[in-house]
């Protein structure tokens, strides 16, 4: 594996090399992709604080969203959750990691998607930029999630700093802990930051065992060499290891998720009155995943086992022109190769469609992922113009050239498709305006189209017969997909008086060449044909849907020390063509929060208020959920300058409720919704040095 990441990195970094071409900010933030001047990306980001983090002190990277307006969250099991955001979801949402660094998962049911590779403990911030506004950090259809992990702070005066923490949570018998460590010298700096988890089954609100289990260790070590005030280099290298994670929502679940990530990155800038930024990034991500069925009734007839690979390498190139006194150009080039590979190895000891028991077991070998590549090439440019200190227009267009490999494929697969099976390769235009107008008494309005594309990711091209969606039909890749097309708007006002912003954002969003899963009545279901349902679902392009719908609230600061904040958010998916409401949209939601921030102690009660939804896609099994409410309270309180104690009381009046993006129970013995904790006591402490 070692081998491997190594030949990966060093071809991203040759790549780069030889690919320079335009460079990322006017700041030497090496890992933000957002800027804190005024500026059109201020009204459409939507940033999660270190601190807030911290304090809600969530276990897994896709928690993190849950209060987030505008976010729903996708859960499978108590780890590898995965945001959706205004209904995009997986390759939908461009996810990167410090401003750039992919990785993708291994697993075709998602156990272990990006963002689950990343401790939340690791994170400085989250940035989130609501729709397909920006060009500079590739394809994009419905949102960018940038990961800023925590990295040394040369501010600090002293040559070694850094925290230990350790807790506990009530419900499930949780323990975790976390250490980071900094060394920063004249030119050198240095951090680590290391964690530990160990997560039981929980109960819900009415008392029953949820499987949910898994522990996990994983650590990233930042290496940088400051140059000069405005040049610097920096190495970044992470491990995620999780085991023994139960997936309730799954027919399987992880033995191990192993995932390496390397990545190096250089910045200068102030380079001349011209040339403001030059920037490389390159970076190379493995993936090591194995799943079972040894904890399911299907294990007596079956013994599955099925372990699976990815990886991802490339890098980006970036210069900033300033071009005139009030204009900023991006332009540059970036490259991005996916492969995965691996299948499952099947033990056969009893047919269950006819009884036949068999000794010794039959063995099979199924190919999952058919050892397929992706490879994307993207040239982009991005211009900031501020007409008057008052208005900002910026302009945006990329263009995308990508390709597919398929190097092992099945059988089956070869004829379902006559033995043609290769995608033909595309390119894709992506193009974004905006213009941000800072008004008067205290009103500010931000509008902003784009068109912008996505490619096929490989499980909708090369899945070959596998149960990876929220129904229990198998599903099969399809080569002749076309790449979806977004079309979207979104309008924003923002009103400030003193100490209170009252904001609206309306998106409207038509999508051509939707890809999605219909049933195909002539392929059989494969594996226990003797089980409904009989047929296959095949991914395919639908010719129209639409999304539309808004984010409106407001914050407080009512007196000293005193805010209180309510958001709302809500979509609309519709399947035009299919005359029926898009799957697995998040229903109404409303957020509200009344906290108190002083020097030394902190406390807040958060509420989230959940509509029930009945816009559910017949074509995909949907079910109705219920409406629910859940409150939480959080406090910490700073001791002796160095001690941070962290309280906090999930589900205050435990609730028994269902998210409505949750899977439900699958291959269990008992088979229901899945339910989400019931009330849970959590104590932390963390101290600084």
């Amino acid at each position: 594996m070692y081998k491997t990441i190594t030949k990966i990195i060093l071809s991203a970094a040759i790549l780069a090399l030889a690919t320079v071409s335009y460079a990322q900010s006017d700041t030497l933030a090496l890992e933000e992709i957002l800027v804190t001047a005024k500026s059109p990306l201020n009204l459409t980001k939507s940033n999660i604080a270190g601190r807030v983090i911290q304090v809600e002190n969530p276990h897994d990277g896709g928690a993190m969203f849950i209060n987030q307006a505008g976010f729903g969250v996708e859960k499978r099991g108590n780890y590898g959750m995965e945001p959706v955001l205004r209904g995009f979801k997986y390759s939908q949402l461009n996810v990167l990691i410090d401003g750039g660094v992919h990785s993708t998962n291994a697993c075709p049911n998602r156990m272990d998607p990006t963002i689950a590779q990343i401790a939340p403990e690791e994170i400085e911030k989250i940035e989130v930029i609501k729709g397909p506004y920006s060009v500079r950090f590739g394809p994009s259809l419905g949102g960018i999630i940038n990961i800023v992990n925590r990295k040394p702070d040369r501010s600090i005066d002293q040559k070694v700093a850094g925290s230990l923490e350790a807790g506990y949570q009530s419900n499930g018998g949780n323990l975790y802990s976390n250490l980071f460590v900094q060394s920063v010298l004249k030119k050198f700096d240095f951090s680590l930051n290391a964690g530990y988890k160990d997560y039981g089954n929980y109960e819900s609100g009415s008392g029953q065992e949820i499987a949910s289990s898994f522990s996990r260790f994983g650590y990233a070590l930042k290496m940088g060499y400051q140059f000069t005030q405005s040049q610097r280099l920096q190495l970044n290298w992470r491990q995620s290891m999780a085991k023994d994670v139960l997936y309730a929502g799954l027919p399987m679940d992880a033995d191990k998720d192993n995932s390496s990530i390397l990545s190096m990155d250089y910045a200068y800038t102030n380079i001349s009155p011209l040339l403001k930024s030059f920037k490389i990034k390159a970076y190379g991500s493995y993936v090591d995943h194995e799943m079972s069925n040894t904890l399911r009734p299907a294990y007596k007839a079956v013994h599955a086992v099925s372990p699976v690979t990815a990886q991802v390498f490339g890098g980006r190139t970036e210069f900033g022109l300033q071009t005139a006194s009030n204009n900023l150009l991006y332009a540059g080039i970036d490259y991005k190769h996916i492969g995965k590979d691996g299948g499952r190895d099947r033990l056969v000891f009893k047919n269950t469609c006819t009884g036949m028991e068999f000794d010794p077991p039959k063995y099979f070998y199924d190919k999952t992922w058919q050892d397929s590549n992706h490879d994307d090439l993207g040239l982009f440019l991005e211009n900031k113009r501020d007409i008057n200190e008052n208005l900002v227009w910026t302009l945006g267009l990329r263009s995308d050239y990508i390709s597919y490999s398929i190097n092992d494929p099945d059988a089956g697969f070869l004829e379902q498709y006559n033995n043609d099976i290769q995608p033909e390769d595309r390119f894709d235009i992506s193009a974004t305006t905006s213009i941000t107008w800072f008004l008067p008494k205290g009103y500010n309005l931000f509008v902003a189209a784009a068109r912008s594309s996505r490619s096929p990711e490989l499980t909708e091209l090369f899945i070959n017969h596998l149960s990876v969606g929220m129904d229990a039909y198998e599903y099969i890749g399809n080569p002749e997909l076309k790449s979806e097309v977004n079309y979207q708007i979104d309008a924003r006002i923002e009103k400030n008086i003193k100490g209170l912003t009252i904001f609206t954002d309306v998106f409207y969003s038509y999508v051509q060449d939707y890809i999605t899963a219909a049933v195909d009545t002539t392929i059989p279901r494969i594996y226990n044909a003797c089980m409904d349902p009989k047929f296959t679902k095949q991914f395919r392009n639908v010719d129209e849907v639409f999304l539309t719908g808004f984010e409106a609230g407001f914050d407080w600061k009512f007196a000293e020390n005193w805010h209180y904040n309510l958001s709302a958010s809500y979509t609309y998916g519709q399947n035009v063509s299919w005359d029926e409401p898009l799957a697995e949209i998040t229903p109404l939601t409303f957020q509200t929060a009344l906290a108190y921030h002083a020097e030394l102690f902190n406390a807040e009660i958060h509420g989230r208020i959940v509509d029930e939804q009945d816009r559910v896609a017949a074509s995909f099994n949907e079910s109705r959920t219920p409406g629910f409410a859940v409150f939480d309270f959080y406090a910490d309180y700073k001791a002796f300058g160095v001690l941070d104690i962290m309280f906090s009381v999930r589900n205050i009046f435990d609730k028994n409720y269902v998210e409505h993006l949750s899977r439900a129970y699958k291959g269990m013995d008992i088979q229901s919704l899945y339910f989400e904790p019931g009330r849970s006591f959590n104590i932390g402490l963390k101290y600084s040095f």
